[in-house]
């Protein structure tokens, strides 16, 4: 007969846990209340992996507030501990509903710490047969290891476990389990303030203890140490080591009363479960565990949405002309409107108009159909032509990424005008680093479940695309969309002032939309032939590098493939490891940038991941990304994307293109005027952020610098080497150049070091010298710093601000990250508003003077523009003027004008 397997508990350390996932994951996870989620969510997603491995029983403890045993034995228990930082201490009572929801049982007790719940819950269980698992974020509890105990840390995250048997804490610590305490009581335990005997380290302890067996042991014996710096301390610490034993040994008897029975697991209730993963906003859990329950079923949540709609909501759908009529009298009486599209694509230059809702008083809204397979629509040019006096009126019209309903409209001939308020970008500008900016995110503002769309069309919807949706349920989603809009302009305008954010909304952020409209618009053009002529060459130089390459290695591998890589240059050419990661020797650039000062080979590893990066994503890209309509690629510029304020690309992103090097102005040659007896122009600044960096600083020097015209890096290159600017050379100005670069960014010495190819003292000495010749640079970066700590967050010049939560996080890392970013943000984020002005400005002035240029890119601190020839000159003039004066700063700003057949001639 087969002996019956005994049940497994696992006994969750909840406060280790939650601590651990808070450290893993960005605390840039958040609500769209802003409420952070990441020690919530890390903690989830570890308990549920725990779940599936459907263990017979569960039970949780957390440490309670206020002193144990433990501080009345040893008043500085933990007393160099550093308080758990705000935003994961706020977390903690969601961290406990979480496990509520689940029905696990919480174990706890006053004077107690949960590593003590713990281990009498673990000896209990224990001695009733069961196999016991402890999940923990900390290695104390190794202690408590034996046959039928086992620890899973989470020591290097959330996802990674280490489970602790014997043999697995004897390899760790050198000594056994039981013999933890002991450990402890000689070497401390520095993370608890745990004394310990002075001067005994890790191995000492384990050595004694291997030796003698036990603490008392040692004490007792002390006389027969051989070496003498030991017996001595021992002999005078014997107390110090006895009370360090105490304090590092779990109680096994805490007082709880205990019934397992109530730990025993089902399949969790998931009605109860889901709505916690809503309130918290944890997308991905509710799709993969919605299924779990009807009520989570799509049908089901679209249901529950409706009915709220159908009650509390006044929507409804046009269906005739008269309708429309009377719809669009009511918008002219409004002071403003939202209004929101509906179509069969999210690309605005292949989407068609499915439907457009209209939004002028709160909880009211209408649809209109133009485009519902077989149902009943409005005929769409009839519509649009009702509609156009209105979309292109004065009055102030509201939407989310408005920017994309502008572009598609223009495609029918409407020209939207009287912009005034994007919900996306005014959630973006408040909380740069929340990254969540879609409207049924940011719908829970105001309290309001809005339909998905994912959950309309898609997999697990009936309908392919939009125009699929039945009517009835299209125009409470789409008029929900148009409502939620203009409730959330009020909302957002009165945090907006609250921030002192609304003059930089008004003034650049929405002024802007416009422009990019109309950049995405003009698209670029592509020389196609080029770019088939380089990808022909890409692939030759490409087939030379791997064929030098086997030759250096004497056999053919797959040159992309990390692990065989790894294997020919450490394995067989017994190359030196650089660096390694959790699967062997890393192979990553900044490795092969170490390893090709001496070795061929990574050189050439190098310069094929180039070739074959820049051929996948431009190269062979750009063609297929060419619209058969335009014959011209429409790229989209990002208001929203980056936490400094610059703009970004996508679909393609062109700002990657590499900046220096024949590969990246091979592409850029390819970027060509459409037209025959057309130019491109390029205007790029020079220098920006530095002399942004002068301006905010006030350094004397930095500014007299700028104002003589001096070549700055040059410059800079005198004060670091010690040498007239006319003995500067070329190595020096370059090196130089990094140290400036640097300065803006937070540069330490390790890093110079590392970018120079220095030593790290010569990289401090350069650091010391540049600061000692600028002090007010020192001194504006000290104060921001200083003042980015008792903000929480830091500006640029134009009043765009940056949260930094990290900035006084224990964390050494994380907070090392945010001063840096302090540092680089008003500079970086300034120039980013800078040149946003000048597109405004130049975007205006063409307009004005109804030339036929093109503003066409944005890329870095260079605006690319097509001109017809004839306008060459007033164009030239325009650029140069507008962005050199789109603010006054206390140092000339200098642009470089540039033309060309192509982008990479203008350069």
């Amino acid at each position: 007969m087969t002996a019956k397997k005994p049940h497994t508990i696992v006994l969750i350390d909840g406060n280790s846990l939650a601590y651990r996932a808070f450290y893993a994951l960005p605390d840039t996870m958040k609500t769209s209340k802003g409420i952070v989620t990441n020690a919530i969510y890390g903690f989830t997603t570890m308990l549920l992996k725990v779940l599936e491995e459907e263990p017979d029983f569960v039970a949780i403890s957390f440490d309670l507030k206020g002193p144990t045993f433990r501080h009345k034995a040893y008043a500085d228990y933990k007393a160099t501990r550093q308080k758990a930082p705000p935003t994961l201490s706020d977390q903690m009572p969601a961290v406990r509903e979480i496990a509520k929801a689940f029905d696990i049982p919480i174990y706890e007790v006053e004077g107690y710490e949960a590593d003590d719940v713990i281990g009498t819950l673990a000896k209990e269980a224990k001695d009733q047969g069961f196999d016991v698992l402890i999940l923990t974020g900390d290695l104390d509890t190794t202690q408590l290891v034996e046959d039928k105990i086992k620890v899973m840390s989470t020591k290097k995250g959330i996802s990674d476990i280490i489970i602790y048997d014997e043999k697995k804490v004897k390899e760790k610590y050198g000594v056994g389990p039981k013999q933890i305490p002991d450990f402890k009581g000689l070497r401390g335990d520095p993370s608890d303030n745990i004394p310990g005997v002075p001067k005994i380290g890790e191995k000492g302890a384990a050595e004694l203890l291997n030796e003698y067996g036990s603490l008392e042991n040692v004490l007792e014996k002390a006389d027969k140490i051989k070496k003498e710096s030991i017996k001595k301390t021992i002999k005078e610490n014997m107390d110090k080591a006895v009370l360090s034993k105490k304090l590092a040994t779990i109680v096994t008897n805490a007082p709880i009363e205990i019934d397992f029975t109530k730990c025993k697991r089902e399949e969790p209730n998931w009605s109860k479960v889901l709505p916690v993963f809503e309130e918290f906003e944890f997308k991905s859990l509710i799709k993969k565990y919605g299924k779990k329950t009807q009520e989570y079923d799509v049908a089901e949540r679209i249901k529950r949405k409706r009915k709220y709609i159908k009650e509390e909501l006044d929507y409804k759908t046009i269906s005739n002309e008269a309708e429309l009529k009377v719809l669009i009298e009511k918008l002219k009486e409004s002071k403003g409107f939202a209004f929101d599209l509906e179509t069969t694509s999210s690309n605005p230059f292949e989407a068609e108009i499915v439907g457009i809702s209209f939004a002028y008083k709160a909880n009211e809204a209408c649809y209109i159909p133009l485009g519902h397979k077989g149902q009943k629509n409005m005929e769409l040019e009839v519509a649009l032509k009702m509609l156009k006096e209105i979309l292109e009126s004065d009055i102030p019209k509201y939407g989310h990424n408005i920017k994309y309903d502008i572009e598609v409209l223009l495609k029918y001939g409407v020209m939207v005008s009287g912009i005034k308020f994007d919900t996306m970008i005014a959630a973006y500008l408040i909380d740069p680093i929340q990254g969540k900016y879609s409207l049924k995110v940011l719908g829970n503002l105001i309290d309001r479940k809005m339909i998905e769309l994912d959950e309309l069309i898609g997999k697990e919807a009936k309908a392919s695309n939009f125009s699929e949706v039945p009517l009835d349920l299209a125009t409470d989603y789409a008029c929900s969309d148009a409502d939620v809009t203009f409730k959330l302009k009020t909302y957002f305008e009165k945090e907006l002032k609250k921030a002192e954010l609304l003059e930089l909304f008004t003034k650049i952020e929405m002024p802007l939309v416009l422009v990019l409209a109309e950049m995405e618009k003009n698209g670029v053009s592509i020389d196609k032939g080029k770019l088939n002529k380089m990808g022909e060459e890409a692939e030759a130089e490409m087939k030379n590098l791997e064929n030098d390459i086997y030759a250096i290695a004497a056999e053919e591998f797959n040159i992309n493939s990390p692990k065989q890589l790894s294997q020919i240059l450490f394995e067989k050419l017994k190359i030196p490891v650089v660096k390694r990661t959790k699967t062997g020797p890393s192979t990553d650039i900044e490795v092969l940038q170490e390893l090709a000062q001496k070795f061929e080979i990574a050189q050439k590893l190098m310069d094929y991941r180039t070739l074959s990066k820049l051929k996948s994503t431009y190269i062979d890209v750009l063609p297929e990304l060419i619209n058969p309509k335009t014959g011209r690629i429409h790229t989209s510029f990002n208001q929203t994307i980056t936490a400094t304020g610059r703009l970004s690309s996508s679909n393609p992103n062109l700002q990657n293109i590499p900046a220096k090097g024949e590969l990246g102005k091979n592409i850029r040659d390819a970027f060509v005027p459409e037209k025959k007896d057309w130019l491109i122009v390029a205007g790029d600044y020079s220098q920006i952020e530095l002399r942004i960096l002068a301006h905010l600083s006030g350094d004397k020097e930095f500014i007299k610098a700028f104002k003589e015209g001096k070549d700055i890096h040059r410059a800079t290159a005198s004060e670091v080497f010690g040498v007239p600017e006319d003995k500067i050379t070329k190595e020096m100005r370059e090196t130089a150049k990094t140290v400036n670069f640097g300065i803006i960014y937070g540069i330490s010495d390790f890093g110079l070091a590392k970018s120079l190819k220095i030593k790290k003292t010569e990289a401090a000495k350069y650091i010391h010298k540049y600061f000692e010749k600028h002090k007010g640079v020192k001194e504006f970066i000290d104060k921001v710093i200083r003042e980015a700590r008792k903000a929480g967050c830091v500006s640029t010049m134009l009043g765009r601000k940056r949260p930094l939560p990290d900035i006084v996080s224990p964390n050494y890392s994380l907070r090392a990250f945010a001063e840096r970013t302090a540092m680089n943000t008003p500079v970086q984020g300034t120039a980013a508003d800078i040149i946003k002005v000048a597109m405004i400005n130049i975007s205006n002035i063409f307009k004005e003077k109804k030339l036929k240029c093109k503003m066409i890119l944005q890329v870095h601190d260079e605006l690319v523009f097509e001109v017809p020839k004839e306008e060459l000159n007033k164009v030239r003039e325009i650029v140069k003027k507008e962005m050199e004066e789109a603010v006054k700063l206390d140092v000339p700003v200098r642009v470089n004008i540039g033309v060309g057949k192509s982008w990479a001639e203008a350069k």
